[in-house]
């Protein structure tokens, strides 16, 4: 199991777009829209394993009110850009949502898919647990996918796409706060194995990404 996406958010680009460029050096590129009245634009690794941030707008605000999970996520991003949430890669899909229902008592939510990009490319996917990840603030969901070489495949494009300034290569780390409102946060599958450094003292959100780039080391905090 390993770090797949970081989710950012904001109302706009704009704000994220300058973020990254000015104080990192990264680029972005898609823009697709989602069924859920957002819009996913995406930060490419050069990395086979096809690591990215995922930076999530606003492209319908009417959708998103009628949904629990947009009208969280219009509340989070409300004062400016926000970590949203994390995912994590599993090999085992069924397994890894079996955990989460034994750990948790909860329904999983194991949810197949379907992405298909701006450029018309399809590559199937499967999830679990992103309502309780969401929820949680910091605890990942976790995602398997069923066509590996094509994901892989359009890398090289993305990065031509988004023309970096400083070449983003592998997602780290993260900082985040503790899930204090869950006695089972800690037992969350996979989590011990991931690089992860959590403030107990902190609150349940994520606050920074650490990033290797061509060029060393770099932090990803939101002001």
């Amino acid at each position: 199991m390993r770090i797949d996406h970081v989710i950012l958010g904001a109302r706009t680009i704009e704000p994220l777009r300058e973020l990254l460029w000015e104080r990192h050096g990264f680029g972005i590129t898609d823009g697709s829209p989602n069924p859920d009245g957002t819009a996913s634009w995406v930060v490419p690794f050069d990395t086979p394993d096809v690591q990215y941030l995922e930076l999530l707008v606003t492209h319908d605000e009417r959708k998103l009110m009628d949904g629990d999970f947009g009208r969280l996520f219009l509340e989070r991003t409300a004062d400016g850009p926000d970590f949203l949430n994390w995912a994590a890669l599993t090999d085992d899909i069924e397994s890894t949502a079996r955990a989460v229902e034994s750990v948790t008592g909860a329904d999983p939510d194991l949810f197949r898919g379907e992405s298909v990009r701006a450029d018309g490319q399809r590559v199937p996917w499967a999830e679990a647990a992103f309502d309780l990840s969401w929820r949680s603030r910091v605890l990942p969901f976790f995602l398997s996918y069923g066509n590996a070489e094509a994901r892989a495949a359009r890398v090289p494009g993305d990065l031509k796409a988004a023309g970096h300034r400083v070449c983003p290569k592998a997602l780290r780390r993260l900082e985040t706060g503790q899930a204090q409102e869950h006695g089972w946060a800690g037992r969350w599958p996979g989590l011990a194995a991931l690089d992860v450094a959590v403030d107990p003292a902190a609150g349940p959100r994520i606050s920074a990404v650490h990033i290797d780039t061509a060029e060393g080391e770099t932090v990803v905090r939101l002001p």
